[in-house]
């Protein structure tokens, strides 16, 4: 019986070691594609589930606002922390601050009534129906399995395991 030599040009060591720039290339990747989901949401005037924003109302608009959320652009400021090899975690925060250092987004996305006599708006609502909030911040149901827009962070990730398979293969 002839003898079979069989010689090995895959390392399973060298893919090994690409994994965690992988998964961090991944996080960092859907990380960056919900923080724009989050960005064009406000542009488009949908909430993060795709509902339409309630109009503003009169004095909002007296005061400079043309669309929801957007009247002088601090609200969209996000802080993006990338994952890396040791924290393997992407974490984006509000950044949009008022004067005071109150994260004003948080107000809006989690609803509230004003209800200091002393302000300018006391008793005013974000509008709506009850709760009486515009949910802006968070995951957007476009980054949910199924959606174009996690299914194409997806490809990317795929991706960049079959070019990982390739170069050590």
């Amino acid at each position: 019986m002839p003898k079979t030599q069989m010689k090995s040009t895959f390392s399973f060591k060298k893919l090994a070691n690409k994994l965690d720039s992988i998964i961090v290339n991944d996080l960092n990747t859907v990380g960056n594609h919900i923080n724009k989901a989050i960005q064009d949401g406000i542009d488009s005037g949908k909430d993060i589930h795709g509902n339409n924003f309630v109009p503003l109302e009169p004095i909002t608009i007296e005061l400079g606002g043309k669309k929801p959320l957007d009247r002088t652009g601090n609200m969209r400021k996000t802080k993006k922390i990338p994952a890396t090899k040791s924290k393997k975690q992407f974490t984006i925060e509000m950044a949009g601050k008022s004067k005071k250092g109150r994260y004003y987004g948080a107000y809006h996305n989690t609803g509230f009534t004003q209800t200091n006599v002393k302000q300018w708006f006391y008793g005013a609502k974000v509008p709506g129906k009850p709760p009486y909030k515009r949910e802006w911040f968070g995951i957007p149901k476009s980054m949910f399995p199924g959606e174009t827009a996690y299914e194409k962070a997806i490809a990317e990730r795929s991706m960049r395991v079959r070019s990982a398979w390739k170069k050590h293969g």
